[in-house]
């Protein structure tokens, strides 16, 4: 999360779950004190608080959230709370100078081997697919490449995730 502001401290984050997210964790950050806020036994938002990031800095405030399983977009509304008491609303679309994050989500699978944290039952089994995604033979194994549907798509996000963080560092230091 970087700091644009030329003269105040961000103080706060407000991250706004998008439809679909089941599950989340979020890491300790140092000085930050964090929350996930729940609404109907949904999460429904996740909280950062205390900590305190410059003008011109940003701070790496890291969660884990379980996607819902579908292709599409997850649009992530955000509120960037500064020292003062002013709020940036990171809510717009696409064109707007405050467009919310976006994730784009390219595959879409059945859940297995899930684990229940909060009591819920296991997800029906999928019905068997028609035919194995590109790159997977019958029984779901990798190509010969080794390439495989979810390997690939989580290969990408890492890429694109640091050379996200590769720009926000070299912005900082310009």
């Amino acid at each position: 999360m970087p700091n644009e502001e030329s003269a105040k401290d961000t103080t706060g984050v407000d991250l706004r779950m998008p439809p679909g997210i089941t599950f989340a964790l979020v890491e300790a950050a140092p000085g930050w004190r964090t929350q996930i806020v729940r609404s109907a036994g949904a999460i429904a938002e996740l909280r950062w608080r205390g900590g305190s990031v410059p003008p011109g800095g940003y701070a790496e405030l890291h969660f884990i959230a379980r996607d819902p399983v579908r292709t599409g977009a997850l649009v992530w509304k955000a509120l960037q709370r500064y020292d003062g008491g002013e709020v940036v609303r990171w809510i717009g679309s696409a064109n707007s100078d405050r467009r919310a994050p976006v994730t784009r989500l390219g595959e879409s699978a059945a859940p297995v081997d899930v684990v229940s944290t909060h009591g819920q039952a296991a997800p029906a089994p999928a019905p068997a697919a028609v035919s194995p995604p590109t790159g997977a033979t019958a029984d779901g194994a990798a190509d010969a490449a080794g390439r495989d549907g979810p390997t690939l798509a989580v290969a990408i996000a890492a890429a694109l995730f640091a050379a996200t963080a590769l720009g926000l560092q070299l912005r900082g230091r310009s």
